[in-house]
């Protein structure tokens, strides 16, 4: 059944759904919540939050009526906490007729509610085994952007994210209670967050075109930076990123102006700009900007992300970093930049990526310093399940990869002192089995996390959990050996099946609905061409071998989808998985298609006779005959479930509208630009295209 345009946002603030239960009796060692609870003990808004959660999971999800059966007892104390006596650290005791519920605070005893939740999801039953368990996280915060829409936090979304071990959410910021859209209530939002136990950082995208070392630089920067402090007081912290917060620097090695200003004469000078290159002020403008904030939040947290110059040599990265204040956090990209082979090929991860695990070089270097010189060291590590691989999915399915990740992420956690998270840029953070994997995996007491793995998987396989990771295993190889370059993470994998294929006259995407969003098609590139940057192999060295590397990539996935659907009774969630391998097989052959047109067109500008002309015509004729099929294929996938093909950012890039714009597209392009060149070649006669 075809779901609706931003259907998805239902299950963003509704979550709770009947479980798949196994139907047994309970075991000795076991408690039930068949009679219901009853809640005692200490009670704050965020306890009573999860606890409100609770009673609506045990209706909606075991079909439980609340009549106040077993105690859960809940206390705020530092009594008897032993390691976990830390930020939300927490004891369960699970007794025959008990269970008692000891945090160090508000948030960690919130979290021990929602524990109990994934206990009788994970046993699949209405029972809670007897025990003691502790538990803390490892790490803080875990910082989030909305998947529902740029910077809408519902309720609802917020009681799922807290459930999901997030604690803290980013609005963008241009000015005090203004995004890229226009207004936003910050203090709402503030306010509402904070009685779920998240916090909230700004991300910044506030102007500044002024030198720290200008003439009355502090009385300007206080202008800036201070509002949106001396406005929203209660916001955690900011996070400050070269692209957006561009100054005009006066290190000699940049240009000392935005990345789009080419100068007077718009000739470039080869240089970077400052956002994108680790000039040697960075530090007096982050201290001078520290003291401006801090002015109206003495605690906040002044968060320097390096992502934009992680390209840069080591050794100039590194000079910034010894100069940098440690009363600050440092957020590291934990994959970018960093080179890796694929089929002989070298390619390297140009944008956020899973194909390769991580940690990268350029994370490790930076990581190293940070350590030595006791600055707080974060990551954006997009464990909230989606990166620029494929820009319109609401996850990436490949959880054997994420497992490598994230075990990667837990050993920075104990050589590097790692503590806090990015988990996701703009296109937000979906709850999905992927982030329930995170969750258990960045946890104090974490069993292993192949263990973690087929636990979650057991929810919703149907009873073939081995076949199920026999398919993801598939999906794992094949996003390790996806190249992430710029090619395809700004043109096929960002809009999918959207994606136009050209012969000659280039046609913008346009916007096909009435939605505010933050880019639109301006984040996507629908020339496809050489975007070659001297930092890898390149293009033309490539494409052949790459065409050949996504027809295997695409058989495995599809085989992968073979396995799952020999599976009987699939539950709701193997449904939309199976879908979504479909749509990504989809994606991968528009990916194909697109490869070779780009060969077509360069043959046809060498070609040597009319009889090559037609022949290279006939080829792209049958290219685009073929992708509209393909694409054809994709409509019903991306109705079945209207979370694919949309992304925060864009809006729908690739839904129904969209394809069938596509479709149109191509059909021009086969019926008047090949037509036309066809019948110059045959009959010498030119026909009049307008071709605006």
């Amino acid at each position: 059944m075809a779901e609706n345009r931003y259907d998805f946002r239902n299950k963003l603030v509704n979550s709770h759904y009947p479980l798949d239960l196994i139907d047994r009796p309970r075991e000795k060692d076991e408690v039930s919540l068949l009679d219901g609870v009853k809640f005692t003990g200490d009670s704050t808004i965020v306890i009573e939050n999860s606890k409100k959660d609770f009673l609506e999971f045990l209706n909606i999800s075991l079909g439980v009526k609340n009549s106040g059966g077993l105690e859960i007892s809940v206390s705020i104390t530092k009594d008897g906490l032993g390691d976990v006596c830390a930020y939300k650290g927490r004891v369960i005791d699970v007794e025959e007729n008990k269970i008692t519920i000891r945090a160090f605070d508000e948030r960690g005893a919130a979290q021990a509610v929602y524990d109990l939740e994934d206990m009788v999801k994970l046993n699949r039953a209405p029972f809670i085994k007897q025990g003691s368990f502790k538990n803390k996280p490892l790490f803080s915060p875990r910082m989030v952007h909305s998947a529902y829409d740029l910077d809408v936090y519902p309720d609802g979304y917020l009681q799922n994210l807290a459930r999901e071990g997030v604690d803290a959410i980013l609005l963008f910021t241009c000015a005090p209670n203004q995004n890229r859209l226009g207004f936003v209530d910050f203090n709402d939002i503030i306010d509402r967050a904070e009685k779920f136990g998240i916090d909230v950082y700004a991300y910044s995208y506030l102007k500044n075109f002024n030198s720290p070392e200008d003439e009355n630089a502090e009385e300007i920067y206080d202008s800036i930076y201070g509002p949106v402090f001396k406005t929203s007081n209660k916001l955690k912290g900011i996070v400050f990123v070269g692209e957006s917060v561009e100054f005009p620097s006066s290190d000699e090695r940049t240009t000392a102006r935005h990345y789009y200003d080419n100068g007077p004469d718009n000739i470039p000078d080869g240089k970077p700009s400052p956002g994108w290159w680790p000039s040697r002020d960075y530090p007096k403008w982050l201290n001078l900007v520290k003291k401006t904030i801090r002015k109206y939040k003495s605690d906040a947290d002044i968060v320097f992300w390096t992502y934009n110059w992680g390209w840069a040599p080591k050794k100039e990265r590194i000079e910034l970093l010894e100069q940098l204040p440690t009363d600050i956090s440092l957020l590291v990209t934990f994959e970018m930049f960093q080179k890796y082979d694929v089929d002989g090929i070298e390619e390297m991860v140009c944008d956020y990526s899973l194909a390769f695990e991580g940690p990268g070089d350029y994370f490790l270097s930076e990581a190293e310093i940070a350590k030595k010189r006791g600055i707080r060291l974060y990551s954006m590590t997009n464990t909230g399940g989606r990166t620029w691989d494929f820009g319109v999915l609401p996850f990436e399915p490949f959880p054997q990869q994420w497992q490598r990740r994230f075990d990667a992420i837990r050993e920075c956690n104990k050589k590097y002192g790692l503590c806090g998270l990015m988990e996701c840029h703009h296109y937000g953070y979906t709850p999905s089995f992927i982030t329930d994997f995170a969750k258990k995996a960045f946890e104090f007491n974490a069993p292993n996390t192949s263990e973690i793995l087929r636990s979650i998987v057991d929810t919703f396989s149907s009873g073939e959990t081995d076949k199920c990771l026999k398919a993801f295993e598939l999906w794992s190889d094949a996003i390790r050996r996806y190249p992430a370059n710029d090619e395809e993470q700004y043109c096929v994998m960002r809009i999918s099946t959207a994606y136009p294929l050209f012969l000659n006259k280039i046609i913008k995407i346009p916007r096909l609905d009435d939605d505010k969003v933050m880019f639109g098609g301006g984040i996507s590139e629908t020339d496809y061409k050489d975007f070659d940057k001297g930092r890898y192999t390149p293009h033309a060295l490539r494409i052949r071998p790459e065409i050949e590397l996504f027809t295997d990539l695409k058989s495995k996935i599809q085989k992968g989808v073979d396995i799952l659907e020999t599976i009987e009774n699939p539950t709701e969630t193997l449904k939309k998985l199976i879908n979504m391998g479909k749509f990504i097989v989809c994606t991968y052959q528009t990916n194909i298609h697109v490869k070779k047109m780009f060969l077509v067109r360069q043959k046809l500008k060498i070609a040597q006779s009319k009889e090559e002309m037609l022949s290279l015509l006939n080829q792209a004729r049958e290219l685009g005959l073929k992708e509209i099929e393909n694409a054809k294929k994709s409509i019903p996938l991306v109705e079945y479930d209207s979370s694919i093909g949309y992304e925060v950012s864009m809006g729908y890039a690739c839904d129904k509208a969209h394809i069938e714009w596509k479709i149109r597209q191509v059909e021009f392009m086969i019926n008047k630009e090949i037509a036309m060149y066809e019948n110059y070649f045959k009959t010498g006669e030119k026909e009049l295209i307008f071709l605006r």
